[in-house]
């Protein structure tokens, strides 16, 4: 039976390195995150931002939610999806079924996605995503925070704590990743707060103030996320601003002011 599908934010995924071996042979490990989730599967949904690679070839992308960014890497052995996703012009809204893996065991190593399904979905579905995975991290963050203070007993829970070092502050800093997401889905809140901010503005500013740093745009589009402006107005934006020439891209995925 395969293992259930489930949701993480990228904030969260990029922060996790805790490894759990299967108790079968040939079972699949499992990954720790820092709320307590416990998975071998994930769906996400977010901007395609980068991609290189080609369909014969091994395919590296980055896929943007409002926390961060997701690194795929597919290749020969689903060739399929490796077409798929070497087809898709970025920026573009997709949904990514994968399984998620750990580079190496050295201090340097990180977290990569393998997909094994990729699909253009539209804004809507991007949205649905991320008030589905905040209300589940919310869940988890309840309990975490039950855990560490002893009303919740579990080996797990408490390995989890141990090795992320979870404090109040740490709680309240995953908290703070969720509220930022959900500003960026929509509803009567986001227009309230982005109807009178120019997103051009809050970027050149944002790229003002890092005079001599290649931005990631994943960066850009969270600034503008904790100013509920989502990532289709922030891609916008960004791409606006480009050919305008207020600032250009010296490195694909990142940019600076002219």
């Amino acid at each position: 039976m395969r293992a259930k599908v489930e949701h993480l934010f990228a904030g969260e995924f990029n922060r996790s390195d805790l490894v759990a071996p299967s108790g079968e042979p040939e079972g699949q490990p499992s990954l720790l995150t820092p709320t307590g989730l416990s998975l071998q599967r994930l769906t996400i949904v977010g901007a395609l931002t980068e991609v290189e690679g080609n369909s014969g070839d091994f395919v590296h992308a980055r896929v943007a939610d409002p926390t961060g960014a997701f690194t795929l890497r597919s290749g020969w052995h689903r060739p399929e999806v490796t077409g798929a996703l070497a087809r898709i012009e970025p920026p573009s809204f997709v949904a990514v079924t994968a399984t998620p893996m750990l580079t190496s065991r050295s201090p340097a190593s990180r977290m990569v996605l393998l997909p094994e399904a990729v699909a253009e979905v539209d804004r809507l579905a991007r949205d649905t995503w991320v008030i589905t995975t905040a209300e589940m991290t919310i869940g988890r963050l309840e309990r975490l925070s039950a855990a560490l203070i002893g009303k919740v007993q579990e080996p797990a829970m408490d390995q989890i704590i141990a090795h992320y070092r979870i404090t109040p502050s740490l709680l309240m800093e995953l908290a703070d990743m969720v509220e930022v997401a959900l500003a960026s889905a929509g509803g009567a809140g986001e227009k309230t707060k982005a109807e009178n901010v120019d997103p051009k503005e809050l970027v050149l500013a944002f790229l003002a103030a890092r005079p001599k740093e290649l931005v990631p745009f994943e960066m850009v589009l969270g600034e503008l996320g904790r100013h509920g402006i989502g990532t289709e107005a922030g891609t916008r934006a960004l791409n606006e601003l480009l050919a305008e020439g207020e600032c250009y891209m010296p490195r694909k995925g990142s940019i600076r002011l002219v």
